[in-house]
């Protein structure tokens, strides 16, 4: 944050304690490329500073409570999260996992392939053993400048997972990267970084699941990092169900070549705040990409969805569907824009965002975008906010459905389009678990 700091300056003392630890790491880290690169990421941070409202892309998302929750950087943890894996909806899949506790990777929780055509370990180790790979991706596609966010991430960053599918491989499992927040000591701050690189051909399926424990202030500022090569595919799931005192922001930058199809779909079902940042850019011809969320919010959550989606090259298609079921005094956000790049003709792109609120006091803002600089394209957008329609409600019951059962009836079938692009069963099962949850 440019100029001078004073105690009413939001996040001052935070901002002053990110100083410190930085001052910390450089006097430990030699001179090196990859240290150069987070110090002049870390200059760009203080540069920009915090985000707050006063920012035209952040006026409806406070993180100030966070900034002020007297936060520190710890891989101390209780002794409870084997227990909260084992009961985590995910825990019965046949996956490849890796466990990070606060950033902190977690070996002992973990389950790693051996050496073959997919690696996956802790970001720092790849650094070690894949620098070659490393270095020609880390950082290479997630923007810094206008995002501050990012940049100190990547100036401060904790451990995250490094994935690599090899080229004209298919992942044997699903790949899952478990991020939890563990509050129970100290008011925890985290940074993981994720770098996953899909090689020409390859095939991957990917998971991020976010999870907390303890009753404590927990802020995660994670980035994750995609390059999916020529005709590769992903199948990449997002699910976060954290607790009431969880602040998450979490951005992702997928960088796609030609011929590639990707299948998005961010499921946010608990959460104190919650931003999502998902950006997607087209290099190639006949990128195909699919973007679908689905927030179910109650209390006094708040959810931030803002989506980017660049159409650069010609013969692209991109379909994204946001629908979000709000209750309570909870709120939500959705921001998507989609940019048609001058050459980019024979764009197709599509943009819809749905909500249902439950409650009169729930609130929604929503803005989707569309700029196009391509004059041979089919592009839409909308956005739509209302309650449960009462006349098939009425029906429901008149049939002898109780109300609460034909509610869920209703939700399920409005979340129904998102739940049918989800390829693993559990994530739709736990979807209309916490449907029926939250309306009883």
């Amino acid at each position: 944050m440019s100029g001078t700091l004073t105690a009413k300056t939001p996040g001052a003392e935070f901002l002053e304690s990110l100083k410190s630890d930085f001052a910390n790491y450089l006097a430990q880290a030699g001179d090196t490329n990859f240290v150069n690169q987070r110090k002049q990421a870390f200059d760009l941070f203080l540069n920009q500073g915090l985000p707050t409202p006063a920012h035209e892309e952040w006026k409806y998302t406070n993180l100030r409570k966070a900034y002020e929750a007297n936060l520190a950087t710890t891989c101390l943890q209780e002794e409870g999260i084997a227990d909260l894996l084992a009961s985590s909806v995910l825990n019965g899949l046949d996956a490849y996992k890796l466990v990070f506790v606060n950033g902190c990777f977690q070996p002992q929780l973990s389950a790693l392939p051996q050496a073959g055509d997919l690696v996956l370990l802790p970001l720092s180790e790849a650094r070690k053993q894949n620098a070659a790979t490393f270095d020609a991706h880390f950082g290479k596609y997630i923007p810094l400048e206008g995002y501050s966010l990012n940049a100190l991430n990547t100036a401060l960053m904790s451990d995250g997972a490094f994935v690599q599918i090899k080229k004209n491989k298919k992942a044997d499992k699903p790949v899952i990267l478990f991020q939890i927040s563990d509050s129970s000591l100290v008011n925890a701050f985290s940074q993981p970084r994720n770098l996953v690189i899909v090689e020409e051909g390859a095939d991957l399926h990917l998971i991020e699941s976010f999870l907390s424990n303890g009753n404590g202030t927990s802020f995660t500022n994670a980035v994750t990092e995609v390059m999916v090569d020529k005709n590769a595919h992903l199948e990449h799931y997002k699910l976060q169900r954290q607790s009431d005192t969880t602040y998450l922001n979490h951005f992702t930058q997928i960088h796609q070549e030609a011929d590639t199809s990707i299948n998005h779909v961010t499921l946010t079902l608990s959460g104190n705040m919650v931003r999502n940042n998902l950006h997607f850019y087209m290099n190639g011809r006949n990128c195909n990409s699919l973007l679908y969320g689905l927030y179910i919010t109650d209390g006094n959550e708040f959810v931030d969805n803002h989506t980017r989606v660049d159409h650069a090259m010609p013969d692209c298609f991109s379909d994204e569907k946001y629908k979000g079921i709000l209750k309570d005094q909870s709120t939500a956000v959705f921001n998507g824009k989609i940019m048609v790049h001058l050459d980019a003709q024979k764009t197709n792109a599509y943009q819809r965002n749905q909500n249902i609120l439950l409650s009169k006091d729930a609130v929604v803002n929503t803005k989707p975008q569309l700029e196009i600089f391509a004059d041979d394209v089919k592009c839409t957008h909308g956005a739509t906010i209302g309650q449960l329609d009462e006349e098939p409600l009425f029906y429901l019951r008149s049939r002898g459905i109780p109300e609460n059962e034909a509610r869920k009836l209703l939700l399920n079938a409005f979340a129904d389009d998102i739940a049918e692009k989800i390829r693993i069963p559990e994530l739709v099962q736990v979807l209309e678990d916490e449907i029926a949850r939250k309306i009883s």
